[in-house]
């Protein structure tokens, strides 16, 4: 088993409105394979970094080092919620696979200037 500690490296923000970006879940592919949801602080049509990448923590073995990370699905760019009708959520929060495919949610935080909803969506395999 591996322990030890890496850096992420984080994308830029790209919103027309600035912001900030984070990560918002880590789930298992496979061995040291993992899905890392990575979003920024903006939605709607502000928002521009939703995105999927993968990482494959194999074959380290010293503490610092840099992942790299493959995109697997951006979901701005691929526009995920409005094929269903829908504006890009601020806070993608979830991501999660249940033999089904893979799927994500929403947080609505239950704040004012949201409509409230919690999104459930299925992505189909990845």
């Amino acid at each position: 088993a591996w322990m030890g500690s890496a850096v992420y490296p984080l994308d830029d923000p790209e919103s027309q409105d600035g912001g900030w970006v984070g990560l918002s879940d880590i789930s298992w592919v496979s061995e040291m394979c993992f899905y890392v949801l990575e979003r920024d602080n903006k939605g709607n049509l502000d928002a521009a970094v939703k995105r999927i990448y993968s990482i494959d923590l194999d074959g380290y073995d010293e503490d610092g080092y840099s992942i790299e990370k493959i995109l697997v699905k951006d979901l701005v760019a691929d526009d995920v919620y409005g094929a269903v009708g829908g504006l890009t959520p601020e806070k993608i929060e979830g991501l999660a696979h249940n033999g089904k495919g893979w799927w994500i949610v929403n947080d609505n935080d239950g704040v004012d200037y949201n409509s409230g909803e919690i999104q459930l969506m299925n992505l189909g395999p990845l």
